[in-house]
């Protein structure tokens, strides 16, 4: 495959990443306007966002053990297929029911095509410009999973919710003519696929029930005797999909790669960095509309500069990767992600609004900096790629879904504790106390940026370890 090519199918398998990940963020900026057009409740609405999320989670690990038997590129194909489908079905839907019909077509598309693009780089790049490669796959990802708010307020400002779905369309019919005729070739593998059903049964009620007990706590409070039981519904089937992987011949995924503990460590670490940059996405809106009583053009703009500063912030990050260590480069940026988060504990909304901005893209260039995909594949045996590059979706997701909550829980507790009552609304009589909110919430997001930054340098202690007996 010749090198310009190489780059060609980077772009195209990034930019079907850019717009599922888009897709997990964009439609809550649509929410009223899909209410007010098919005429439902906003807690009905809601499950347009969930169910997108909860199917990805649920078939990733599936399609990643799949994929190390049929091949990356078959799936990743198949799954461009199915969102430009699940897309065309979304931006059609005269009805919530045939919108979520849509929604869940487009979930088992992306799930296909998030577990196996950054096998596919793996495949085609060679070692010294895999640190580069997974840069600009981050980079671009990471616009879709950040400007979601910007770009969905710009979208709704002069076009329907329908053109969110529709714009996925067109990238997706030329992603799938691109790979059909420039993908390389893979080689040939065994006929025979095995399945785990008993795994993927086990691991899809425990995976589903774990958010669906996230997504029902943020509505009625994770004190509710539902929400409690269907949490330890959950926790049951983790521990049984444990018992079933470890006793079947042909598991869902090999639990020996959790015996890797850089790799390990690396995977918590970026579900613990991807749930910290959804903090922005669920308070920054409010600060900025609510609180400094903003327009929402100029909240797009200025919440851009995130998504901007990412990508001046990941190639570059790629760079020093290639030439250092993912580790190092990673720890780096995450004592650069402190900056803006100690900030945002104490701001007083006063702020000039150009310094406010230059603040918060600091939280793109920490985020865009931190280089789990070199951490993860790095780490990962030849034999493990497939299914390391699935857990690397999968934790991402895993992280955005719970981002979402403790953003969302923490910054309504913080709210209540200076109110000394239960707030779940914007008080906009007393906008004091969304601003003690708002500091409650990036403390807890400190203090999960604080518990990366230890595994992360854990990491290095390994490395460096492992270094010495090598020597």
């Amino acid at each position: 495959m010749r090198k310009n090519h190489i780059w060609l199918t980077l772009f195209a398998t990034s930019f079907m990443s850019f717009m599922q990940l888009l897709d997990a963020s964009i439609v809550n900026v649509a929410i009223p306007s899909l209410t007010k057009d098919l005429n439902v409740p906003m807690n009905r609405a809601e499950w347009i966002v969930s169910v997108y999320l909860i199917l990805i989670c649920m078939l990733l690990l599936f399609w990643g053990r799949m994929a190390d038997q049929i091949g990356y590129i078959k799936i990743f194909q198949t799954g461009t297929i199915f969102f430009t489908l699940g897309s065309l079905i979304c931006a059609l839907s005269p009805s919530l029911s045939i919108l979520l019909l849509g929604r869940i077509v487009q979930g088992f598309g992306a799930s296909m095509s998030m577990a196996t693009n950054i096998g596919i780089i793996a495949m085609i790049f060679p070692m010294h410009l895999r640190g580069r490669a997974y840069g600009i796959n981050s980079i671009i990802a990471q616009l879709g999973n950040i400007s979601g708010p910007g770009l969905g307020g710009l979208i709704l400002g002069f076009l329907s919710w329908h053109w969110i779905f529709i714009l996925n369309i067109p990238i997706g019919i030329i992603v799938y003519i691109y790979g059909r005729f420039m993908f390389p070739k893979e080689p040939h593998r065994e006929t025979t696929i095995t399945y785990d059903w008993s795994g993927l049964a086990t691991y899809a009620v425990a995976i589903g029930t774990f958010f669906i007990s996230i997504f029902m706590g943020q509505d009625i409070g994770f004190n509710n005797k539902a929400v409690l039981g269907t949490f330890i519904v959950s926790l049951a089937m983790w521990a049984i999909f444990v018992y079933v992987e470890k006793h079947v011949a042909t598991p869902l995924i090999d639990l020996k790669i959790f015996k890797i503990p850089r790799l390990t460590l690396s995977l918590i670490s970026a579900l613990l960095v991807f749930s910290i940059g959804y903090y922005a996405n669920v308070i920054m809106p409010f600060y900025l509309t609510n609180y400094r009583a903003l327009g929402t053009a100029l909240t797009g703009l200025i919440m851009m500069a995130i998504p901007l500063a990412n990508v001046i912030a990941a190639p570059i990050a790629g760079y020093f990767t290639d030439k250092y260590n993912a580790t190092v480069v990673s720890l780096c940026n995450l004592f650069v992600y402190a900056v803006p988060l100690i900030a945002l504990t104490f701001i007083a909304g006063k702020e000039n609004l150009i310094f406010f901005t230059l603040l918060i893209s600091l939280l793109g260039i920490g985020n865009g900096g931190f280089q789990n995909n070199p951490m993860i594949m790095g780490y990962a045996p030849k034999e493990y790629q497939g299914i390391a590059g699935s857990l690397a979706a999968l934790f991402r997701n895993i992280g955005m879904g719970i981002g979402v909550s403790l953003a969302t829980t923490s910054l309504y507790y913080g709210m209540g504790l200076q109110a000394h009552k239960t707030v779940n609304y914007y008080p906009s009589h007393n906008p004091n106390w969304f601003l003690s909110g708002m500091h409650f919430a990036y403390i807890t997001a400190l203090i999960i940026l604080i518990i990366a930054i230890i595994l992360v340098s854990f990491i290095r202690q390994l490395d460096k370890e492992r270094r010495t007996k090598k020597q």
